[in-house]
């Protein structure tokens, strides 16, 4: 199961996914986007992640139709731009809902079906914003860490049950996202992406670098390599890392 499948790294997932045989349940909001991806394999399912029900029916209707449930990619997001104190409680509200209750219902509806047959891996998408201080993505950033602690500590717990959790950090990827991110007063998210020295990979190298992380049975799936360079930039220069990023952003 891919959840933000319609378009971005979800659609390229689908796509070598079920190249490499798996039927895929391909959900996403978006009805027009996902006719486009429907394939012999892929299964289109219009579902909101924000409604614990319909992801809830999604993952258990998964396993009624198929039998198994072997992997879930919970990678639907969204992201708001801007100075923090500009945005408002619905603002806050609808990104936690999308970023992080919508990763908690396709995680937590997939740990109990893999709990009852004995394995699955579950691949939640987070960010290089989940593992850096990213100023005027307060919001996403929130979200993103979030969602690391949650894979981490849940890889943990589930191991001893044959159950797989890692958590995807890409870097710049040339997706929809910023284009369609909300943008508070005076900021431009996109504008802002554009202004960064490293060159976004593709959506197609984006779920090349998942799949083989996941393959290896990654904790953290982080790519590319500058990505990779720039969160242990952090971890040893805090403060210099720290002031580099916020020029950019």
């Amino acid at each position: 199961m891919v959840t933000g499948a319609a378009s971005g790294i979800g659609r390229a997932l689908c796509m070598q996914l079920a190249a490499s045989g798996f039927h895929v349940l391909a959900a996403d909001r978006d009805a027009d986007g996902l006719a486009a991806v429907a394939a012999e394999r892929i299964h289109p399912r219009v579902v909101d992640v924000t409604d614990d029900k319909q992801v809830e029916a999604l993952i258990f209707g998964a396993r009624a139709e198929f039998g198994r449930l072997d992997q879930v990619f919970n990678n639907a997001g969204m992201v708001v731009g801007g100075d923090t104190e500009a945005m408002t409680h619905a603002q806050w509200q609808h990104i936690i809902d999308v970023n992080l209750w919508g990763v908690v219902h396709g995680t937590r509806h997939a740990y109990t079906v893999m709990l009852e047959q004995g394995f699955g891996h579950i691949i939640n998408t987070a960010s290089s914003a989940g593992m850096l201080p990213v100023p005027r993505s307060t919001a996403y950033a929130a979200t993103k860490h979030a969602v690391i602690g949650l894979s981490t500590s849940l890889r943990a717990e589930a191991a001893p049950h044959g159950i797989k959790v890692s958590a995807a950090v890409p870097g710049i990827v040339a997706t929809n996202i910023f284009g369609s991110a909300t943008n508070l007063p005076g900021y431009d998210y996109q504008a802002s992406i554009d202004r960064m020295p490293l060159r976004p990979l593709s959506p197609e190298q984006a779920a090349r670098h998942i799949l083989d992380g996941v393959r290896k049975n990654k904790s953290h799936i982080i790519f590319p390599r500058s990505n990779a360079a720039i969160i242990r930039a952090y971890r040893l220069f805090p403060g210099i890392t720290s002031r580099l990023i916020a020029r950019q952003t």
